[in-house]
């Protein structure tokens, strides 16, 4: 907000579309569905709607390319003389979700809904006031078919709207 406060409209505009660009490149080049845009956010899944059996390791290595690539776009950022740079928040959850085309009979849409989206959705919510960009759920880390070296276990966190507390990972301080 303070961001978009500073420029104008067409500044604004402008460095939206590259950073989504870039996020969205990052999610696509790892085969991820975007199933949408929610201001900056982005939501996307990997597995559905065509099933792959190594999802989480695209999603992992998709987050990865995501944090590198905002470093690029910060930098741009500063080039410009625009902002100092942004923090972002990821989360990644693993299980069954319910997706399809959702809407009304005059705008349908597709989506991914269940506890595994609501999840994932409130991990990158979390991750806003720490110093971690990532969280990664128990179920993911679990499903990665390559052991990844660099995440370490944050703890287990309570999860708005979840009984059962969730063990969450993140990547290691460099």
């Amino acid at each position: 907000t303070s961001f978009a406060e500073t420029l104008q409209p067409a500044q604004v505009i402008d460095a939206l579309n590259r950073y989504l660009t870039e996020m969205s490149e990052a999610i696509l080049d790892h085969g991820g569905t975007l199933v949408a845009y929610m201001g900056d956010g982005i939501m996307a899944v990997f597995g559905a709607p065509l099933q792959q059996p190594d999802h989480a390791d695209r999603a992992l290595a998709a987050a990865r390319d995501m944090l590198d690539r905002l470093e690029g776009f910060n930098q741009w950022l500063r080039d410009t003389d625009m902002h100092d740079g942004f923090k972002m928040g990821i989360g990644l959850n693993t299980g069954s979700v319910m997706s399809g085309h959702v809407g009304s009979e005059r705008r349908l849409e597709y989506t991914a809904l269940g506890d595994t989206t609501n999840t994932a959705a409130r991990l990158e919510g979390m991750t806003k006031g720490t110093p971690h960009q990532l969280y990664v759920g128990d179920a993911t880390r679990e499903a990665l078919r390559t052991p990844a070296d660099d995440l370490v276990e944050v703890g287990e966190f309570e999860v708005r709207g979840r009984r059962a507390t969730i063990k969450l990972w993140s990547l290691a301080e460099p």
